[in-house]
């Protein structure tokens, strides 16, 4: 799994050989993910480079997870390997987003994210870019948390926020671009120096020069932003992915985040948050990975002391 198209050629036939498991004709699969059959072929012919959203449709249909959906191997959720990260929570954190949300939720979430990505082939984080990375740790801990607490996740593709009320089943896709409650979320791997030109499975703290949260627009008020960097299980001397930290404010203002850039062309607009909003980010810690180094970066590029 070397290449994109390598990835893509395993995954379809990962998704085929599940889809025949479970019993299901590819027209009923279709049916089930709410897609067109002819785009459930081409993934299973490997000429489709799919998306999360999608990727999340066929494993719900299949009755699986998303990370036994990219395992080609046989473990159960239940005897994944015995690990798992420790972490300091700050117990004051306790939010109403329609629904509850505390430190405890946010930690039992983060270590099922690493216990998912620990199933994952490690060919797949040497084949995948960062962004893409964040987005697929992004799309865990969504489904993660809302289990946890008892919310959905958007089920749009574009809606927001990403965690909404169960009550949103029932909402007009219109409504459900703009859902009036629920629980923002993005990730960032955090900036290095130039030239550092670090490899998947090697952790990038030391390296580590700023925590930068993106958004598509400056209106975002509230959000959990986390951090994620190669510290997880070890790998052939290399180090899986996970969560090391978790931020929340709802205080956001304009202001708080940078100019729109990338308004040309086919880059995506976007906007990074200001050292203002990091702060206020900071000072809103949920979760950090029980390591004196991260506390001490994270401290340090948020501007934020822990008693």
């Amino acid at each position: 799994m070397d290449t994109s198209d390598g990835l893509q050629q395993q995954f379809g036939e990962r998704v085929r050989d599940l889809r025949k498991k479970k019993g299901l004709s590819q027209e009923a699969f279709s049916f089930e993910c709410s897609l067109d059959r002819t785009y459930v072929s081409q993934v299973e012919q490997g000429r489709r480079n799919i998306s999360l959203r999608n990727i999340k449709a066929m494993a719900d249909a299949l009755g699986i997870s998303v990370a036994e959906l990219f395992s080609a191997g046989t473990v159960p959720l239940g005897n994944m390997a015995a690990w798992e990260p420790s972490y300091r929570m700050n117990d004051d954190f306790s939010i109403n987003r329609g629904f509850e949300v505390n430190a405890d939720d946010v930690r039992l979430s983060a270590i099922n994210v690493a216990k998912q990505l620990r199933l994952l082939p490690f060919s797949l984080y040497q084949s995948i870019d960062l962004k893409t990375l964040s987005s697929i740790v992004g799309a865990i801990f969504a489904g993660c948390l809302a289990s946890e607490v008892g919310a959905i996740v958007n089920p749009i593709e574009k809606g927001h926020p990403d965690i909404i009320p169960s009550s949103g089943r029932s909402a007009t896709e219109a409504q459900l671009r703009n859902y009036p409650e629920g629980l923002e979320i993005k990730v960032t791997v955090g900036n290095v120096a130039k030239g550092s030109n670090l490899q998947p499975g090697t952790p990038r703290i030391a390296a580590l020069t700023a925590i930068t949260w993106q958004a598509h627009h400056r209106e975002v008020e509230s959000l959990l932003g986390l951090s994620i960097d190669f510290a997880g299980a070890t790998h052939d001397g290399k180090r899986y992915p996970m969560i090391t930290g978790a931020f929340f404010t709802d205080e956001l203002a304009v202001d708080d985040w940078g100019e729109i850039s990338g308004t040309t062309g086919r880059n995506t607009k976007v906007t990074g948050m200001r050292s203002s909003g990091k702060a206020k980010m900071g000072n809103g810690w949920v979760l950090l990975i029980e390591d004196d180094t991260y506390i001490t970066k994270y401290s340090e590029l948020l501007n934020f002391a822990i008693d």
